[in-house]
Formats: C-alpha cells, sequence, structure tokens
C-alpha cells in the first residue's frame, strides 16, 4: 500500500513538475524575452501541486473541508455537526430571540402610541371648547 501511494506521488510530482517546467519555458519565450523567473516559477507550482497532493493520499485526515464520519454514525443526524452547523443554528436562534422581543416591544410601543393619541384627542376637545366659548364672547 505503501509502496504504490509512493510510487504515484514520484510519478505525479514528475509529470506536474513537467508540467510546470514546460508552461514556464512556453511563457518565458512568449511574454517574458527568455527571462528565467516563469520556468522557475512553474516548476515551483508543479512541485508545490505534487507536494500537496502526496500530503492528501499519505494523510486524508489533513485535506481542508474533510470530514471523517466514525463508524458508528449511520445517519445524517447522528453524525458529529461542524462549526459552520453549529454556529449557523444559534445565529438562528439568536435571529428568533430577537425577532420576539422586537416583536413585544412594537406592541408595547403601539399602545403607548393608542393612548398617547386619546390623550391629544382629549385635549384637542378641550383647546376647541375653549377656542368656541371665547369666541362666542367676542
Amino acid at each position: 500500500m505503501i509502496a504504490r501511494k509512493t510510487d504515484l506521488c514520484i510519478s505525479n510530482a514528475i509529470v506536474k513538475t513537467g508540467i510546470g517546467f514546460g508552461t514556464g519555458v512556453v511563457l518565458s519565450v512568449l511574454l517574458f524575452r527568455r527571462r528565467a523567473f516563469p520556468v522557475w516559477l512553474g516548476t515551483g507550482f508543479g512541485m508545490g501541486s505534487a507536494y500537496t497532493d502526496c500530503e492528501r493520499s499519505f494523510n486524508p485526515y489533513s485535506a481542508p473541508g474533510l470530514r471523517i464520519l466514525p463508524p458508528s454514525a449511520k445517519s445524517a443526524s447522528e453524525a458529529p455537526r461542524s462549526t459552520l452547523e453549529m454556529l449557523s443554528q444559534k445565529t438562528g436562534e439568536a435571529f428568533g430571540t430577537a425577532k420576539e422581543k422586537v416583536a413585544e416591544e412594537t406592541k408595547d410601543a403601539r399602545k403607548e402610541v393608542k393612548k398617547m393619541e386619546g390623550k391629544v384627542e382629549q385635549k384637542v376637545g378641550e383647546v376647541k371648547e375653549e377656542v368656541k366659548s371665547k369666541v362666542r364672547q367676542v
């Protein structure tokens, strides 16, 4: 098993380094007036890509975004939750509570507005009566 992975890594490194080298040579000739840095850059990218593939081959737990489920988990509900799932659930709960709180405060504010409107109408009525009585006196 290890021999197969090692052979795959070596062949992968040769191929990707060769592709990077070839791309660097072509770019050097066509775009960069035969400078050396595109060749070295392409070769480095090829070697880095091959190294990353080998690392994933020998240690699959280090791959970003990969989650290994334990053998006892049979369904998605039993599977361990990711940090993103937990954060989104907590965010949803927080938004739900905030929404309920705003709804209650809005209800209370509407009641206060109705009370104030009643008082304003009462005052307007009183002022109208005073104005009418003063107009009659004049």
